[in-house]
């Protein structure tokens, strides 16, 4: 970010009830001034704990996470408020890492670097944030995803474990995020800057169901999503059509992260349940 899969264990919600999904970053620059003892979970049913960056080898960098450190209290905190938290991998401006990374040669080596630190450290999926270059590499990019998908399941045969993919219409078109569709439990739409329906209607059309879809919520500076009227009409459109959820980037770009009323139709949102 910028700025078929089992249903056994099928993120919070289904531990907790609620109906939907409401995915959000904790990334590791605002872990000193909202540390895990202070995070508000209740607007959240999945926390991604963001972010391991690949390396060109298949390797795991600390990148945005800052401190492999704060990794275990922030999955202690999580697993305490009763929720899901994963491990995310990648941001914006690593596409040609990630192209090295999940190539023929490399890609071995990254899925079980993945799933080693999944199992490290108590986390309970991936979310792979892979945005540029895709096309170009969407052969590996598709085994990338379905690798981590069976290595996941083979790893974890007691649970499942939550796999997502965040993608942009302009980064990684319909007919890509379609491949991947069967292997993950949400396509996390980037539609931060607008109202998103344009890109639900591209994704839908390509054949993904729209219970697979997580419409985005930005309100970091310069996003749409700058009043609360604006985040109640993307959570009524989740609840019409039959999506997933939301995608959220990121508490720490709210007013006041626990006041900010963009937060209201969120907490309604969680509160319905299944």
């Amino acid at each position: 970010m910028a700025d078929g899969c089992g249903s056994a264990h099928e993120s919070t919600p289904a531990a907790t009830g609620s109906k939907y999904v409401s995915f959000t970053s904790y990334p590791g620059w605002i872990q000193a001034s909202i540390p895990p003892g202070k995070f508000d979970y209740t607007p959240w049913t999945i926390i991604s704990d963001f972010g391991l960056w690949p390396t060109t080898t298949g390797g795991i960098a600390v990148g945005d996470m800052k401190s492999l450190s704060s990794i275990q209290p922030a999955v202690a905190d999580a697993h305490k408020a009763g929720k899901t938290i994963i491990m995310a991998v990648g941001e914006q401006g690593l596409g040609l890492t990630f192209a090295a990374g999940a190539s023929p040669s490399h890609r071995p080596r990254l899925i079980k670097s993945i799933v080693s630190y999944v199992s490290k450290y108590g986390f309970e999926g991936v979310d792979i944030d892979w945005e540029e270059d895709v096309p170009h590499n969407q052969a590996d990019y598709v085994a990338l995803v379905r690798g981590l998908r069976s290595a996941l399941s083979t790893a974890f045969p007691a649970k499942h474990e939550y796999l997502s993919a965040d993608v942009d219409t302009g980064q990684i078109p319909p007919d890509i995020a379609a491949r991947i569709a069967p292997y993950v439990d949400s396509i996390n739409m980037e539609t931060f800057k607008n109202d998103g329906l344009s890109s639900v209607a591209a994704y839908t059309r390509a054949g993904i169901p729209a219970s697979k879809l997580l419409l985005g919520i930005g309100v970091s500076s310069g996003y749409y999503d700058v009043t609360e009227a604006r985040v109640a009409a993307k959570v009524k459109y989740v609840e019409d059509h039959g999506l997933k959820g939301i995608l959220f980037w990121q508490p720490g770009a709210l007013h006041t992260y626990r006041t900010d009323p963009r937060l209201i139709p969120l907490r309604q949102m969680v509160r319905i349940r299944s």
